[in-house]
């Protein structure tokens, strides 16, 4: 056999493989020294997972006290500690006391994954909320098809209102709005109720506002037909999801461009970002990977989300965009965040620098607990901050120490035009003229909650919507680690972040506070959009 045929050989296996292999294997875990005390080694398995867990938390979480004082959480800790005697104690619910004890983090960066858990049953029925109501949003046909859109008053004979904050306790969300988003899904799932309840639910009940009651019966997931289908919502004409990651609109009768921004990723971003995630040994075979994958018509499944082919290039996307609304005169641009998990804050630069001419916009401040742990993730912007604060001198302590700005050494957009920068956009892009307003709710997270924040402190845009998914002075940043024994993904925050106009609250408010109610969903209606068009015709 040549040598050119066992290198091709080896090359189509890793290809082939890669994206499993980087999966379980490629992604950075901090490794704290607690598994070697001996307080570590006369644990049970689950013991050990627990306590390492908890280590890492109050050794890297920002202010720790702040969001998990500490007498709660010793009370809780031994409560946890004290279950985790029981050898014979499921994987279930192993993960959900790990959860309940991560959802007091108030966090949405700070959770543990689920990943293998299979639910076979549920009580059919699915809610909405608007506000702090709760409605039945669907039922199965073995229910009448009126009680859909009533009012929810009482669950299991426990007010609403009480009963939400159990199920708060299994999520890990920073506010009101962004918990409630986070339990929508969790009424119907037996596992969380059984375990608040100690017992076995077969049913359910629920009582209206208009004093009536109905018991809902657990049955397989499978088998459930639901009254209302996909099909029986109907769609707004203009924000109805056009299923990518960024996609525009100009509507010549209303003299707007309308963008759907829902992921922060590109072909870049895909490349540069997993740098910070990924073990440096393996970084040349995860560029063989993505660099495969992104030559295809149809990427793998695990980067379909990330990339879309047709439009690969992120600013070359919005230049085109900026530039075609001001060939026609285009005066107002809405930007609709909602349902955009995050991704780089890099591409949201990216994006701004065609929306303003000033260059003196104001960051997020960082700062960090650990600066090993910080390092050990982002080592390069370690590097580059270290360089122009001196932070190799300082010691690590329980006080956070600021390390610079989220996206920038001094300017913000330092990155954008440096030439060398991956992220670069020239100088001479086309600049957007007119007027901005951005949707944006409880769906918008991470770094499109933070790019929200920053149009908002920044004079730059209007926001119609919720608070945000994550805070904007606040703990944040995914950083993935690895319990020792189960090997199940969890994340804590390790970057504290103050808002560019830190005079405003730690809550994102927006300037107009409206929300989508049912009638509005089931009828294809947008009050957010009408609310902004309205906006921008008084302007």
């Amino acid at each position: 056999m040549t040598i050119k045929l066992i290198i091709s050989i080896f090359l189509f296996y890793i290809l082939s493989s890669c994206g499993t292999i980087l999966q379980r294997q490629a992604t950075k875990n901090y490794k704290d020294p607690i598994c070697k005390t001996k307080t570590y080694k006369v644990l049970n398995s689950k013991q050990q997972d627990f306590l390492y867990l908890k280590t890492i938390c109050e050794k890297y979480f920002p202010n720790i006290d702040e969001y998990f004082h500490k007498n709660e959480r010793l009370e809780l800790e031994t409560i946890i500690f004290n279950k985790f005697k029981n050898e014979k104690l499921t994987d279930k619910d192993f993960r959900i006391y790990l959860t309940k004890y991560l959802s007091h983090f108030n966090n949405q960066h700070t959770s543990i994954s689920w990943k293998g858990i299979i639910e076979n049953e549920m009580y059919p029925f699915i809610v909405s909320h608007q506000d702090s109501s709760w409605y039945v949003f669907n039922l199965t046909q073995h229910y009448n098809a009126q009680l859909i859109g009533q009012k929810i008053t009482e669950f299991n004979d426990i007010p609403i209102n009480i009963y939400e904050k159990k199920l708060f306790e299994f999520v890990s969300a920073e506010n009101l709005p962004s918990k409630r988003k986070s339990i929508r899904n969790c009424w119907y799932l037996p596992t969380l109720h059984e375990f608040i309840n100690k017992t076995k639910l077969d049913s359910v009940k629920l009582t209206f506002e208009n004093g009536k009651s109905l018991w809902i019966k657990k049955e397989l997931s499978k088998n459930t037909k639901w009254h209302l289908k996909n099909s029986d919502f109907k769609e707004h004409s203009v924000t109805k999801n056009k299923d990518r990651n960024f996609d525009y609109e100009i509507i010549d009768s209303l003299k707007t461009t309308y963008f759907q921004f829902h992921s922060c990723y590109d072909k870049i971003e895909i490349k540069e970002g997993m740098k910070s995630y990924v073990k440096p040994y393996l970084i040349p075979i995860a560029n063989l990977y993505v660099n495969n994958q992104l030559k295809k018509k149809k990427v793998s499944k695990r980067l379909r989300k990330y990339f879309d082919s047709e439009r690969p290039i992120f600013n070359q996307y919005i230049e085109k965009m900026i530039t075609e609304s001001n060939a026609k005169g285009i005066k107002n641009l809405v930007i609709d965040l909602r349902n955009n998990n995050g991704g780089s804050e890099m591409i949201c630069l990216q994006l701004l620098y065609h929306l303003t001419e000033k260059d003196n916009h104001t960051d997020f401040s960082v700062f960090v607990k650990n600066l090993d742990f910080y390092k050990h993730y982002f080592g390069n912007e370690f590097k580059n901050i270290a360089s122009n604060n001196s932070l190799q001198n300082i010691k690590n302590n329980d006080s956070l120490i600021f390390v610079g700005y989220s996206n920038s050494t001094k300017f913000l957009f330092d990155k954008i035009i440096n030439i060398n920068s991956p992220y670069y956009v020239p100088p001479n892009r086309t600049i957007f003229k007119g007027k901005i307003i951005v949707l944006a709710n409880y769906t918008t997270a991470s770094a499109a909650a933070l790019f929200t924040t920053m149009l908002q402190d920044n004079n730059i845009a209007e926001v119609i919507g919720t608070e945000v998914s994550n805070n904007p002075t606040a703990p944040t940043t995914w950083t993935p680690l690895k319990l020792p024994n189960s090997k199940l993904d969890f994340s804590i925050s390790s970057r504290y972040l103050v808002r560019p106009d830190s005079k405003k609250g730690r809550n994102f408010i927006p300037d107009i506070l409206l929300e989508k109610s049912f009638d509005d969903i089931l009828n294809g209606k947008d009050p957010l959009f009408d609310k902004a068009i309205e906006i921008l015709n008084l302007k």
